[in-house]
């Protein structure tokens, strides 16, 4: 029977009331329990609707004609004057481009990334990636106890995209502190004081942005555009033409790329390596039987969702799992919930690197906006276990270490992964 909630939101459950978006302690046992007894609930904080099933997430992403991804980008809590002030001023004018548009701008832009973002482009890089995670890994020679974050999967996927890009190399922490404070004002729950902050951190991030594609357009004007990465690729396809790509589109692209571009395959790789380590039987497996290491790339997707939620708006009147949605409503998707779901895996909280179908997650999402870098990520993944169950066999959590989680609603992933290397 469908639930009539048009006229006024409502929740029987009381689900909405308790859910708490923004803590993840908790959050397995709370979506567990949504499953079974409210599937889709509404939540006054946010002023959306909360979708935990696979099957309707996977078909909500499936619909772009009922669902908009318009709003899958915009900030969760909007900015104050003061802090939209600062980014007018700063000339800030990153837009929609590829996550966060609907057809046909969505189509244009879409078709022309994915003449360069694509597994047979970044087949290419396999060597190059091999010899950068190797790089990063020889920082932890003489060490014993270190923190897998800070020395490995917090800085190397950035590297990783500045090939892609064509951005020097030394820039990647700086990027990546933009990125995390993009995210934070997209996904988290700023107080003004770090919003003004943050603001300050967009239009820097931006400029940089601008610079790159300003710098490689001058370079290109000589040259032919005849540079080999991502940047070089949009400004030879747009030819000078704006109504194929504009400059400040092109900027946004790359802004785009930089940021989700690494921040998956950051919290990906060091959720992986958590629940690795933290059944040590999962880990030897690795150990004795590399082969199996592209499955457990999948399973840590699925298990760990590195991005836990994402978001739609409806077009029209819609009903999901039985509830009926009114035109214009926020659609809260919860991935991780969907990655649990009792129908889809069997023993769902139960991490399993030999799982038939863990590669039917939707961690990259699904459809039309299906994450064009998910074969990088996967691949970045795949090299990082390879390199470290064949270096490092008898590495350890460190046993005294809690386990800390970001407080959002967007990405997950630990903020410190302490080990013993085991040398």
């Amino acid at each position: 029977m469908t639930k009539d909630l048009q006229s006024c939101p409502f929740s029987s459950g009381k689900l909405g009331e308790r859910f708490r978006p923004y803590e993840q302690d908790g959050m397995f046992e709370f979506l567990k329990e949504a499953r079974e007894s409210e599937p889709v609930f509404y939540n006054e904080e946010l002023s959306c609707w909360v979708v935990t099933k696979k099957n309707d997430i996977q078909a909500i992403f499936r619909d772009p004609d009922r669902f908009s991804a318009s709003n899958s980008q915009s900030p969760i809590n909007a900015f104050s004057s003061e802090v939209q002030q600062i980014m007018v001023d700063g000339h800030y004018t990153r837009e929609p481009t590829q996550a966060n548009t609907d057809r046909p701008k969505h189509t244009r832009i879409r078709n022309i990334s994915g003449q360069f973002l694509n597994t047979k482009r970044f087949a290419q890089y396999e060597s190059q990636v091999r010899e950068l995670t190797r790089q990063q890994i020889a920082t932890l020679e003489g060490k014993n106890a270190v923190d897998l974050v800070e020395a490995v999967t917090y800085e190397l996927p950035a590297k990783v995209l500045f090939l892609l890009v064509g951005v020097p190399q030394e820039e990647s922490y700086r990027v990546k502190k933009w990125s995390d404070n993009t995210f934070n004002m997209t996904w988290g729950k700023p107080t003004e004081e770090d919003s003004i902050d943050g603001a300050r951190g967009l239009v820097e991030y931006f400029d940089f942005c601008k610079s790159v594609a300003n710098s490689r357009l001058k370079t290109g004007l000589a040259n032919g555009f005849d540079g080999d990465d991502y940047v070089s690729h949009l400004l030879r396809t747009r030819n000078g033409d704006d109504e194929v790509l504009s400059m400040n589109e092109v900027a946004s692209l790359i802004h785009g790329v930089l940021a989700a571009g690494h921040e998956t395959t950051s919290n990906g790789s060091a959720s992986l390596l958590w629940a690795l380590l933290s059944d040590r039987e999962q880990w030897q497996k690795l150990v004795k039987s590399p082969a199996l290491i592209p499955n457990a790339v999948e399973e840590g997707l699925r298990y760990m969702t590195p991005f836990i939620t994402w978001r739609r708006l409806t077009l029209t009147d819609v009903e999901i799992g039985g509830v009926a949605i009114p035109k214009g409503s926020a659609i809260l998707m919860s991935l991780v919930s969907a990655n649990h779901d009792e129908d889809s895996f069997e023993c769902p909280m139960k991490f399993d690197v030999e799982r038939k179908n863990a590669r039917q997650h939707l961690a990259f999402g699904n459809g039309i906006h299906f994450c064009m870098g998910a074969p990088l990520a996967r691949m970045e993944m795949k090299i990082l276990l390879e390199e470290l169950t064949q270096r490092y066999p008898n590495m350890r959590l460190d046993e005294e270490d809690t386990i800390q989680w970001p407080l959002n609603m967007g990405f997950r992933g630990p903020v410190k992964l302490k080990v013993d290397l085991g040398e």
